[in-house]
């Protein structure tokens, strides 16, 4: 994005701050703004084209919406009072619009009738760009993760490259888990329990490959293999995340600590495939 006179020069020394009044108002600006676009045509119409074959248009494609907007809304929010957004937006809280906004996230994008596919890349990325210019100025600062299309609150650096890492390292079936467990994790209502349960997904996928993480991370750096062994699961097994044994810790700051054994646990992980690429040819 272009950056203007005050901001290249470094005068902006205020940040913007908005309350969720405001925040609903500048929603309603970028929905209008997209809708306007007809980025929502596929979601909420699906898609017509002339065949060659017979008059008039047929459906090709139904609405991503199924079985209506409406339908849609009222039964994945609980509430008859959604669609259409332009309607009710103003009457939404929090939780209704961040909801509201990862579903049309997860659902913007056109019909391109040259190629005859279904494109949202570059719709995606316009609409993340928007939303998170007014959704950084909402009280301490949210983030549309535009990888995994969550909102969470305003990611650091380096939590922020764990979540836009691409998995390249990684099999699929791996980042579709890490995915998972980062969407379980970083939402902006998810509870202890949830966030419990994505550190289990992490530790699971370690689990799996208990015995190589041990050959691999010494071949890196040699020390005795169970040392390694003991530090990574001694915290998921001594600290009441994967077990319910009298001997665990359970009396400590979870809402702390958790955020650290989220990330740690990601960092491993994508380490230990990193290393595996590049020790392949090792033979253990």
């Amino acid at each position: 994005m272009k950056k203007y006179y005050a901001e290249r020069h470094g005068l902006l020394t205020r940040k913007l701050q908005i309350d969720f009044d405001d925040l609903l108002q500048y929603f309603g600006h970028v929905y209008n703004y997209f809708d306007g676009k007809k980025y929502f045509e596929v979601s909420t119409k699906g898609v017509r084209r002339r065949m060659p074959q017979a008059s008039g248009f047929e459906r090709d494609l139904p609405p991503s919406l199924l079985p209506s907007p409406e339908v849609y809304f009222a039964t994945r929010l609980q509430d008859r009072e959604i669609w259409p957004i332009r309607q009710h937006y103003e009457g939404y809280d929090e939780q209704t619009l961040f909801s509201v906004i990862e579903i049309l996230y997860d659902h913007i994008g056109v019909y391109n009738f040259e190629t005859d596919k279904f494109e949202n890349e570059e719709q995606k990325a316009e609409f993340a760009e928007q939303i998170n210019n007014i959704l950084i100025a909402y009280e301490g600062g949210y983030y549309l993760e535009p990888r995994n299309g969550f909102i969470m609150q305003m990611p650091n650096g380096a939590l922020r490259e764990q979540l836009e890492y691409d998995g390249s390292d990684l099999p699929n079936s791996v980042y579709e888990q890490l995915a998972t467990a980062a969407g379980m994790y970083y939402r902006f209502d998810a509870n202890l329990e949830q966030k419990k349960k994505a550190i289990n997904i992490l530790a699971d996928i370690l689990e799996s490959e208990r015995e190589e993480v041990k050959h691999i991370l010494n071949a890196e750096y040699e020390v005795p293999k169970n040392e390694h062994d003991k530090l990574i699961f001694g915290i998921v097994n001594g600290y009441n995340i994967r077990h319910n044994r009298a001997d665990q810790k359970s009396d400590y700051s979870r809402e702390i600590w958790y955020d650290w054994m989220m990330q740690y646990y990601t960092s491993v992980i994508i380490a230990f495939y990193k290393l595996k690429s590049k020790y392949v040819k090792i033979v253990f």
